[in-house]
């Protein structure tokens, strides 16, 4: 394991039960979809106090262990965006929120399997993390499962619109906090390239992204 503070090695221990944390919990889902239908109301408010004890633990951290660094500690990575999503969908049941949720949630995907400055599952930002890349990642599916929702046409671009606003409001507070909002400062790969570079690069690999995302919700909403 980790020590308490240290980011996790690629496939070392750590990340290893992060994924096998994952794993069982798709397996669970996947052969209890009928469950979860049977009980949806309970597993709506479950999900809800789950999501709002992981805000509240992230957050307290921050404040508690890093005196709340701006640069650090704001709801703007996208992770943290889609909790909030996905519990104000948990309230409204809205299919656009849903659709911003499943598209968003493939760069949880992105992270989860390549980590970069995530903690341990000793660290409570660490077990903040699981949780919410559990549920983020799960959701879509479980959505499906629960709710009368799916990906239609037309929802790419409406994600991708609400993407390219996110882009351009992190790139302005960014240099004001010194932030590292989506990994313009400490980039998992090619750390050295510049912003002009690497934004119109995010740029077309998300669009490309949210194309792949798209064929596979539309072939699992055919299931």
């Amino acid at each position: 394991m980790t020590e308490f503070g240290e980011y996790i090695p690629l496939f070392r221990i750590d990340h290893i039960l992060y994924i096998c944390i994952l794993m069982i919990s798709a397996l669970w889902m996947y052969k209890e979809k009928k469950f979860i239908k049977k009980y949806e109301k309970g597993f709506t408010v479950i999900l809800f106090i789950v999501s709002l004890i992981q805000q509240i633990l992230l957050y307290g951290s921050y404040f508690i262990l890093f005196e709340f660094d701006l640069g650090e500690s704001l709801p703007l990575h996208i992770s943290r965006i889609n909790s909030i999503l996905i519990m104000a969908f948990l309230l409204t049941k809205n299919r656009k929120l849903y659709a911003v949720i499943c598209y968003f949630s493939l760069f949880a995907w992105l992270t989860f399997l390549y980590p970069s400055r995530v903690y341990g599952i000793t660290h409570p930002i660490g077990i903040s993390f699981i949780i919410n890349h559990v549920i983020t990642l799960l959701f879509p599916y479980y959505a499906r499962a629960a709710y009368p929702v799916e990906i239609k046409k037309g929802d790419k671009v409406f994600a991708y619109k609400w993407f390219l606003l996110y882009l351009f409001i992190v790139s302005i507070i960014n240099p004001l906090v010194d932030g590292n909002y989506f990994y313009f400062k400490y980039k998992p790969i090619f750390p050295e390239m510049a912003n002009y570079i690497f934004i119109p690069l995010v740029i077309v690999f998300v669009y490309l992204l949210f194309s792949l995302g798209e064929i596979i919700f539309k072939k699992i909403a055919k299931e």
